[in-house]
C-alpha cells in the first residue's frame, strides 16, 4: 500500500474531499476509507487521464459516498460514536480546565512568597560572644 501512491490530482482531490467528511474516524471508518482508496487508485490505473467528473461518474459524489456509508452503519453504532466524541471533548475540556486551575494556583504561591520576600531583608552581621568570666579566669592566671 505505501509503494503505490495516488498519482492523478482529480483522484487525491476526490479522496481528500471524501476523507475531510469524516470527522471523528475510528478503525471501521479508517478501514472503510483505505479499502475506497484502493479502488480509486486501482480506477486512476486503468483510467490514467480520468477527470473529477468521470469519477463522480463512476462512484457517485464524496457525499453520496458518504451517506451511503452512514446509512449502512448501526443506528446503535453511531450514538456510541457520537457519546464518544462528546466525552472526549468534555474530557479534554476538563483537563484543560485543571491544567489552568493548578498554573492559576502555582502562580498565586509564588506571588505570594514574592510578595512576602520583598520586605524582608537578610541581614549579615557577625556577633561575637565572649565569655567575660572565663577571660577573667585566664587572666587571674597568668
Amino acid at each position: 500500500m505505501g509503494s503505490i501512491q495516488m498519482k492523478n490530482k482529480c483522484v487525491k482531490e476526490y479522496y481528500k474531499k471524501l476523507k475531510e467528511l469524516f470527522l471523528n474516524m475510528n478503525y471501521t471508518d479508517g478501514k472503510y476509507l483505505r479499502d475506497f482508496r484502493l479502488n480509486l487508485m486501482e480506477y486512476a490505473i486503468v483510467h490514467p487521464d480520468c477527470t473529477y467528473d468521470e469519477l463522480v461518474e463512476e462512484f457517485g459524489t464524496p457525499k453520496e459516498i458518504f451517506c451511503e456509508y452512514v446509512g449502512a452503519q448501526d443506528p446503535d453504532y453511531l450514538i456510541s460514536c457520537i457519546n464518544k466524541k462528546h466525552f472526549r471533548k468534555w474530557m479534554g475540556t476538563g483537563i484543560i480546565a485543571v491544567g489552568i486551575c493548578c498554573v492559576f494556583i502555582w502562580a498565586l504561591f509564588y506571588y505570594s512568597i514574592y510578595k512576602g520576600s520583598r520586605h524582608d531583608s537578610i541581614n549579615r552581621e557577625v556577633v561575637i560572644i565572649k565569655d567575660f568570666d572565663l577571660e577573667d579566669n585566664e587572666n587571674e592566671k597568668e
